[in-house]
């Protein structure tokens, strides 16, 4: 979105005044003839290059667009009126608008330090934390109109605010007395978003677009403006429409064009982003966002792009031949049964991105509020970190994680991108609890529930439903997105329990015909939402109430102290009370491994690996511990036991060639040859060290599946590499035989 500098207009006036300027040439008379004739303005601005004041030279060169020239002039007047609040914060604005946020901050409470009620200091520092979507921000712009009650800046950071939470009338009151004001900036950012809240509430066209392009024909930034709404509330065609009549309006407004090159890519048009990130990146050099994201667009030449009816895939080279086959099996398992639950199924195919780095993965989602760390789907589009990038051990399940992003394509997709952001993401919190990535394992899904936040629920710091779109868009605390995160999930789950998955579906379908959450709620649940918190709150004391946070990681920290001290018989009482406490916890500091590792210490195998069981079938998967179950399961012959457990290592860890590997061989002793198949091809492509046996382990899966064509190349494949494997021999023999 663009930012405006027109509520500067009387500081502007008072650097040309204090720094003695011409009193009838100012930067703010270049500035608002910008709004109707460019040439004219350019024309001003040159006018005042020769101005005795450095100031003055500084807000010229920043018109013309010289933004380096402007930075030495601002640094250069700071030094020659170092006490000067003023100039400190038209220096933080430019840095601002060449989207430095941080140096912009230092400069505002640089400005703030000479004079503590500096306003446009204080707006600066709102428009900061707005760009952040910190809730810090309506404080401070707040606390700015209570001296200055029809200050525009800080009506617009309200106003920003309470549109990107859907509070619509809130920030009509805000920004019609601004549409009165004197200066043609204010103006037209007023009418700008007065158009982006019509928008929101599906009154289109909106008048307030043509009364801005009578005012200033060329103020592309009112498209942009509603854009930006469009994106927050993931209706990326929408936004897309929208930017590209604002560069047909402005070709030189470089914001929205990176804008539609970022929103491009997200409705999957590469060509045309590259294309515009390009053109905004020829304007302005200085975006970051644009930069990284068109260095992540030329590594793409080292990915793998495969098309197919209901999928299309973008993976790295080095790891297609490894993900391909779960992820297809993923999509294919997801779309079907969400599709079944909610009575929407995905026509179009599923874009999916995934990323070995996480810096590009980072760069694919920037700009959007309350995402959290584990992926992001723009309508038919997913784009998350590959296994590689994180682990498990990092918190990381990338099936949970690609599964919660195919939820939200159901979603999405069901109520055209309208779906509230907290009832999708509680949706997808919901499937990754009662269905998830489960084929072939069993009913081995986590229910664990972060201990902060069963202390969140005992100190009664939880949202309503009305809000909760608030604690991802603007949160208040440093949590707060990861509490929503699980109040959203759990909500979700409260409402399936209580009135059937049918009543999900009913929300869903209420959100599809425009309902905003209370609305949606009423027709879904045919209850008030207070009602409803009310109903969730006792649900909650219910699951929780006999979890105590405090006494579970006593208990933890008793069991790790007596484990270091060998007092096995100690460890083992310490885990087994903390497993009563809280036995779904499987997240750091799990009960279960210790209670494991003290059974272990005191010989009793039988029970150490029950332990582990209970870990695994709650949903635990940290690698090293299923590692050690499956081993004690084989050793206590029970192989049928440890098959579904080595699914599960082996979904967690798909590029660790040697789990592969291994799954492939309990695969084919249990005879299910077709997906031992997949696991060896899968070894085969991680570039195992012993590429002949590999081939040799494939060609005994297609021996065993009778496809003898597939079985006999890949043997030969294995002598061609190791023309002495007495194994591959005796197999072509039996082959050929």
């Amino acid at each position: 979105m663009a930012r405006s500098r027109a509520p500067l207009s009387s500081l502007l006036v008072g650097l040309a005044v204090a720094t003695g300027a011409q009193a009838d040439t100012t930067p703010e008379d270049c500035r608002r003839l910008g709004y109707t004739d460019r040439a004219a303005s350019a024309d001003c601005y040159r006018g005042l290059l020769l101005d005795p004041s450095i100031a003055v030279r500084a807000e010229a060169l920043w018109g013309l667009g010289d933004w380096q020239g402007a930075n030495s002039a601002f640094r250069a007047a700071v030094s020659a009126a170092p006490g000067d609040p003023e100039v400190r914060a038209r220096w933080g604005r430019l840095y601002l608008e060449a989207h430095q946020d941080a140096d912009a901050e230092d400069l505002f409470r640089e400005a703030l330090e000479l004079d503590g009620a500096h306003v446009e200091a204080r707006v600066g520092l709102a428009e900061v934390a707005a760009g952040r979507f910190d809730v810090r921000a309506r404080a401070i712009a707040n606390s700015v109109l209570e001296g200055v009650p029809d200050h525009p800046g800080a009506r617009f950071v309200l106003a920003r605010g309470a549109l990107t939470v859907g509070d619509v009338a809130t920030g009509r009151d805000l920004l019609l007395p601004v549409v009165e004001s004197e200066d043609p900036g204010a103006r037209l950012e007023a009418m700008a978003l007065l158009a982006a809240a019509d928008h929101l509430e599906g009154e289109i066209p909106s008048p307030w677009t043509g009364r801005a392009l009578s005012e200033s024909p060329h103020h592309g930034a009112v498209f942009e403006t509603v854009a930006h709404f469009y994106v927050i509330t993931r209706r990326y065609e929408e936004a897309v429409a929208m930017l590209e009549r604002a560069v047909e309006v402005d070709p030189r407004l470089y914001s929205a064009h990176a804008a539609l090159g970022i929103n491009l890519l997200r409705v999957n048009r590469f060509d045309d982003a590259q294309r515009h990130l390009a053109r905004s990146f020829e304007g302005d050099p200085y975006d970051s966002e644009v930069v990284n994201t068109l260095h992540m667009l030329d590594s793409l030449h080292r990915f793998d792009l495969t098309e197919g009816a209901r999928l299309v895939l973008r993976t790295h080279k080095e790891e297609t031949g490894a993900l391909e086959g779960y992820v297809r099996r993923l999509v294919d398992d997801a779309i079907a049964t969400m599709g079944a639950r909610y009575g929407h199924v995905v026509e179009e195919p599923v874009v999916i991105e995934l990323y070995p780095h996480h810096d590009d993965f980072a760069v694919r989602t920037s700009g959007l509020p309350g995402l959290g760390i584990l992926g992001a789907t723009f309508g038919d589009v997913i784009a998350m970190d590959s296994p590689s990038a994180r682990g498990i051990d990092d918190g990381f399940d990338w099936a949970s994680a690609l599964w919660h992003e195919l939820a939200h394509v159901v979603t999405l997709n069901a109520t055209g991108n309208l779906v509230s952001r907290w009832f999708s993401e509680g949706v997808s919190v919901l499937e990754e609890w009662r269905t998830g990535p489960s084929r072939s394992t069993g009913p081995s899904r986590s229910r664990s529930v972060p201990l902060d936040f069963i202390e969140a629920v005992r100190g009664n710091r939880l949202l309503p439903v009305e809000h909760l779109d608030g604690g991802f868009m603007q949160p208040d605390t440093p949590n707060r997105v990861a509490l929503s995160y699980v109040q959203a999930g759990l909500l979700c789950e409260y409402m399936e329990d209580t009135w059937g998955v049918g009543a999900l579906a009913r929300v869903l379908a209420a959100y599809a015909d425009g309902e905003d959450t209370p609305g949606a709620i009423r027709r879904g649940l045919e209850l008030a939402p207070f009602a409803l918190d009310e109903g969730f709150d006792a649900y909650l004391d219910t699951r929780f109430g006999d979890v105590d946070p405090d006494r579970f990681r006593a208990q933890v920290r008793s069991a790790s102290a007596h484990l270091k001290a060998e007092a096995w018989s100690a460890a083992a009482e310490a885990a087994r009370e903390a497993a009563t406490v809280y036995p779904d916890y499987v997240g750091p500091a799990s009960a279960w491994p210790l209670l494991a590792e003290a059974e272990a210490g005191r010989g009793r195998i039988v029970e150490a690996s029950a332990a582990l069981t209970e870990y695994w079938r709650r949903g635990g998967r940290a690698p090293g511990t299923l590692r050690r179950l499956v081993e004690w399961l084989r050793s206590g012959e029970r192989p049928a036991d440890a098959l579904p457990v080595q699914r599960s290592l082996a979904l967690v860890a798909p590029l660790v060639p040697e789990e592969r590997r291994r799954l492939g061989d309990f695969l084919t002793e249990a005879g299910q040859y077709e997906d031992a198949i997949l696991e060896y091809r899968a070894h085969l492509a991680l570039r195992p060290h012993d590429r002949a046996d590999a081939h040799y382990r494939i060609a005994r899966a297609y021996q065993g599946a009778e496809r003898l064509a597939a079985a006999r190349r890949h043997v030969l494949y294995a002598l061609e590499i190791a023309p002495r494997f007495r194994a591959a021999l005796a197999l072509l023999l039996e082959i050929e035989g």
